[in-house]
């Protein structure tokens, strides 16, 4: 945080203010601290300064996150799952063991419910069978006893309903075949990602950048930016927050804006390459839309048809309810917004990602949906994230803009 004590707080980087957030809840001397989402937007140092300082601190700590590296540390998991809080001891390991071993006694719970089902049925038809062939008052009475005890027990067993879980990829693969096979009957549903996986593209050059240096003012942010990307290649975008990683970016898509000075080098984008960008943010002519409407502008803005079907396809796809449908952008979740900003991502089949820190607010099963889908990825990738989980995923060159 060098040179920025006296610098205004709205100049700050998203993850200079998350850690002066930080910083304010260190010296607070509160009992029990309450913390949301709190490596957002943080650079690998500040990240690990919060973990080191959570791992370390006098507190109660109550913190909402789905950053593994941070649930790594943790002392216990409570997951919202199905209207209830299900605890967890232990750490983010711990949680994935217990998870399928949960899973698989749900599943066997649930099974044993559709068994007695399927026998109380038939039962319910062999009391009727036993009751139609007596003559006897006292037998029929008995059958007619029965067959209520089964209709009854047979309806509050057809209330419970089917459940539904997650379990992480590596854990499934862990499995045995028939256990796997269950599960696959139980999956809970995730988000569907529309991204083709195009073998047939060339390994041309998409992104060239020889010697760049940028700045703003007087003095460069960063110099001896060197990047070639071609189809089928990764390279992430690595660097301390208020270095110019999304300067950088912005400049790579729109050329330098009216305050960036170009101080040395060049930057080269394939004119004919069709890029999808994931941002942070969410463009502000968009935000008063209802969903809807903006995933209908968003298509028609890049001269993209797009009909009132694909748009309810789309909203199933990414797990949105119809209710979602008409509220508008600003009052969306975080995480709902996260996932808007993948259909917008993806609207025009991009041969180039570049993604700006995109597993921010997605949940677990979200972004092992995502890491799976760019990991099949045939296109080019352009990407910063501080999630060490998703940068083992993606690999790839890095490129160190600034200090490291």
């Amino acid at each position: 945080m060098d040179g920025v004590a006296y610098r205004p707080l709205s100049s700050l980087s998203g993850g200079q203010k998350r850690l002066i957030e930080i910083v304010k809840i260190m010296h607070s001397d509160a009992h029990l601290a309450l913390i949301d989402e709190p490596t957002n937007h943080m650079d690998y140092v500040a990240k690990q300064q919060f973990i080191d300082w959570m791992k370390s601190a006098r507190e109660a700590m109550l913190v909402i996150t789905h950053d593994r590296d941070v649930l790594k540390e943790v002392d216990r998991i409570i997951e919202l799952k199905d209207g209830e809080c299900v605890s967890y001891k232990g750490n983010y390991d711990a949680y994935l063991r217990q998870n399928t071993q949960q899973t698989a006694t749900g599943m066997n719970d649930y099974e044993h419910i559709e068994k007695r089902m399927v026998n109380l049925k038939q039962k319910i038809l062999d009391y009727q069978r036993l009751k139609e062939k007596s003559r006897n008052p006292g037998t029929i009475q008995k059958f007619k006893r029965l067959e209520t005890e089964s209709r009854e027990e047979l309806a509050e067993l057809e209330q419970v309903e089917r459940p539904s879980f997650w379990i992480d990829r590596d854990s499934v693969e862990s499995l045995d075949y028939k256990t796997a096979a269950r599960y696959g009957k139980f999956k809970a549903k995730n988000i569907r990602i529309g991204l083709k996986d195009d073998q047939s593209r060339s390994s041309h050059v998409l992104v060239r950048v020889a010697d760049l240096a940028l700045g703003y003012g007087s003095e460069p942010l960063f110099e001896g930016i060197n990047i070639d990307l071609r189809e089928g290649e990764s390279v992430e975008i690595r660097g301390r927050n208020g270095a110019g990683k999304t300067t950088l970016i912005r400049t790579l898509l729109n050329g330098p804006a009216s305050q960036v000075k170009v101080f040395a080098g060049e930057m080269i984008i394939d004119s004919r390459t069709r890029i999808g960008v994931y941002e942070q943010e969410i463009s502000e002519h968009l935000l008063g839309d209802a969903l809807e409407a903006a995933i209908e502008k968003l298509y028609l803005d890049r001269g993209l048809a797009i009909s009132d079907t694909k748009i309810r396809q789309l909203c199933a796809d990414y797990l949105f309810t119809n209710a979602d449908r008409s509220t508008p952008i600003a009052r969306l979740s975080g995480g709902q917004k996260s996932r808007f900003q993948l259909i917008a991502m993806l609207a025009n089949d991009p041969q180039l990602l570049i993604l700006d820190e995109p597993t921010n607010h997605l949940d677990l099963p979200s972004i092992e949906e995502l890491e799976s889908a760019l990991q099949k990825y045939s296109g080019a990738i352009l990407y910063v994230s501080h999630d060490n989980y998703f940068r083992e995923k993606l690999g790839g060159e890095v490129v160190q803009v600034g200090q490291k």
